[in-house]
C-alpha cells in the first residue's frame, strides 16, 4: 500500500510542476523559442529586406522587455534568400536544419515559395510577411498564414482607380517572376469582366536599361493607363522612360513598388504616379508613433511604407502563442485562426484560406516636389 502511495505522490508532484513550467510538454528544454526567418538582406529588394529585419528585431525586443511569451524569450535566427528562387530554396533548407519553433519571413514570392513545402513537411508554422502571390494560396498548406493582402485584392484595388479614372484601356508590364507575372495573371482574370481592356502585356527582365521597345508598344497600344506589377527599382527607370518617351496616360505601380526608391528613382517624371499599397505607416492609426521610435532606433533610418505589416507578424506570431496558452503549433494554427488581431496594419483576421478576410488595399499618389506618397481617396 506504502508502495502505491508513493507512486500516486511522485505521479502528483510530476503533474504540479507542470504548472510551474511554461507550456509544459509542448517546448524543448530551453528558455528561448526561436523564430527562423527568411529575410532578403541582398539582392535587388534590400530595402524591404533589410527594413523587415529591423522592425522584426524591434517587435521582438519590444515582446521580450515586456516579459516574453509564456516564459519564454523570443529569438530571431534568419536566412538570406536574396528574393531569388534558388537562394530561397537553400534558406528555407538551412532555416529547417536550425530546428525553429516557428517560421516568418518572405519579401518575394518567387523566393519563399520554394520553401513552403518543405515547411509545411517539417510541421512548422509559416507567417508569410510580405509575399503575396496567389499561387501561395493555391498550395493550400494548412499551416501556413498571409499576412499581406493578396494580389487579388490589389487588383480589386485597383479596379476601383480606374473606375474612379474614368478608363477603360489598360497596358500591364511585369517582369516573369512568380509575384509579379502572378499580379498580371490576375489582371488578365479580373479586368476583362469588370469591362476594361487589356491593350498589350509586356514583359520586362530585371535590370533591363533601355526599354524604348516596350515604351513604343505602349504609345501605340491606345492604352490610358501603365499597371506596372514589378518592383520599385526597375519600375523607375520604366517611369522615366515612358514620360521621356512621351507617353501621357496614366502610370500606376503595384505593392511591389512601395518603397521611397521609387519616388527618389523616376524623379520629376514620378508626380502624380499611382500606386496601389498594403497599409502604409504613416497613414495608419499609431503609425506615426511607431515612425519616429524606428527612426530613433535606427539612427534616423526611416521604415519602409510597409514596415507596420513586418512589425504585426511578430506581434500576431506572440499573440497566437499566449492566446493559445501553449507553444505547441497545432494550438498556436488554432488561435490565429480563431481571433481577431489588431495590429499598427489594421486588422488580421484570417479566412479559411488563411488569407486576409479583408483587403488591407489603399491608393497612394507620388508627390515628387514633396518626394513624398500622399493617400489618394477612391471618389466613387
Amino acid at each position: 500500500m506504502l508502495k502505491k502511495l508513493s507512486c500516486v505522490l511522485v505521479v502528483v508532484l510530476m503533474l504540479g510542476s507542470c504548472l510551474f513550467l511554461p507550456a509544459c510538454g509542448n517546448k524543448k528544454d530551453g528558455d528561448t523559442l526561436k523564430i527562423g526567418a527568411m529575410i532578403a538582406v541582398t539582392g535587388s529588394e534590400t530595402k524591404y529586406g533589410n527594413d523587415m529585419l529591423n522592425a522584426y528585431k524591434m517587435a521582438i525586443d519590444e515582446v521580450n522587455a515586456g516579459g516574453g511569451v509564456l516564459g519564454y524569450k523570443l529569438e530571431l535566427a534568419y536566412e538570406d534568400d536574396a528574393c531569388d528562387p534558388q537562394q530561397g530554396a537553400l534558406a528555407g533548407a538551412k532555416i529547417l536544419a536550425a530546428d525553429p519553433d516557428y517560421i516568418i519571413g518572405g519579401v518575394c514570392s518567387g523566393a519563399v515559395i520554394p520553401a513552403l513545402q518543405n515547411f509545411y513537411d517539417a510541421g512548422k508554422l509559416m507567417l508569410v510577411s510580405g509575399a503575396n502571390s496567389t499561387r501561395i494560396i493555391d498550395l493550400a498548406l494548412p499551416q501556413t498564414f498571409m499576412v499581406n493582402s493578396p494580389g487579388n485584392h490589389q487588383i480589386d484595388k485597383l479596379i476601383d482607380l480606374l473606375n474612379d479614372l474614368g478608363v477603360k484601356t489598360v497596358a500591364v508590364i511585369h517582369q516573369g517572376d512568380d509575384f509579379s507575372a502572378n499580379l498580371s495573371e490576375i489582371c488578365d482574370e479580373k479586368l476583362p469582366p469588370a469591362g476594361f481592356q487589356i491593350v498589350t502585356t509586356e514583359i520586362m527582365q530585371k535590370g533591363e536599361q533601355d526599354v524604348s521597345a516596350i515604351v513604343n508598344k505602349v504609345r501605340t497600344s491606345g492604352a490610358e493607363i501603365v499597371m506596372w506589377c514589378g518592383y520599385y527599382a526597375d519600375g523607375s527607370n520604366l517611369i522615366k522612360q515612358l514620360r521621356n518617351g512621351g507617353y501621357p496616360g496614366y502610370i500606376c505601380v503595384g505593392d511591389g513598388s512601395i518603397n521611397d526608391g521609387i519616388i527618389e528613382g523616376s524623379g520629376p517624371q514620378g508626380d502624380g504616379v499611382f500606386a496601389l499599397s498594403a497599409p502604409y505607416v504613416k497613414f495608419t492609426e499609431g503609425g506615426m508613433e511607431y515612425f519616429e521610435k524606428y527612426k530613433k532606433l535606427y539612427n534616423g533610418l526611416e521604415p519602409t511604407p510597409v514596415s507596420s505589416i513586418y512589425y504585426d507578424t511578430i506581434m500576431l506570431l506572440a499573440d497566437g502563442i499566449r492566446r493559445a496558452g501553449a507553444t505547441d503549433t497545432d494550438e498556436v494554427i488554432k488561435a490565429i485562426e480563431a481571433n481577431n488581431y489588431q495590429g499598427l496594419s489594421g486588422n488580421l483576421a484570417f479566412a479559411p484560406d488563411h488569407t486576409l478576410q479583408k483587403s488591407n488595399f489603399i491608393v497612394l499618389k507620388i508627390n515628387a516636389g514633396a518626394a513624398e506618397f500622399e493617400l489618394y481617396n477612391i471618389s466613387n
